[in-house]
């Protein structure tokens, strides 16, 4: 179940903490990278949109700067959004991954602990 809490955890950060069963802090790390890959995305579409408009700009020497200076204006408020965004998408991986760590933590103690409460039977008295 351990290794399953990780890789779920690498691929959508709070999967994997759903998985084993720590529903609140999963439920908020899965929320808070898909509100991180959000605005990710949404960098990635307002960047599109930007070079689609400029794109013409782009191929005469001449307008280039002025070109690049349009790209930069429009995009300087998507591109704080995009770094909120990668930001909380980057604590919510590392949340995930403490929480795999703990996962990891409480399976090896149980182990431990179910090793020791194993009874061994007393040895055969053979003098019968």
């Amino acid at each position: 179940m351990k290794w399953v809490c990780l890789m779920a955890n690498m691929a959508v950060p709070g999967l994997g903490s759903l998985i084993c069963k720590r529903w609140i802090s999963g439920t908020l790390q899965t929320v808070g990278s898909v509100i991180g890959i959000v605005l990710l995305i949404h960098l990635g579409i307002e960047l599109y949109h930007a070079v689609q408009v400029y794109a013409g700009g782009l191929d005469e020497p001449d307008t280039m700067g002025e070109t690049f200076k349009g790209i930069k204006g429009q995009m300087t408020r998507p591109f704080i959004i995009g770094c909120v965004g990668l930001v909380i998408f980057k604590v919510m991986w590392i949340w995930a991954q403490v929480t795999t760590a703990q996962v990891f933590k409480a399976e090896k103690a149980a182990e431990a602990q179910e090793a020791a409460a194993v009874e061994v039977p007393p040895p055969l008295d053979s003098s019968n």
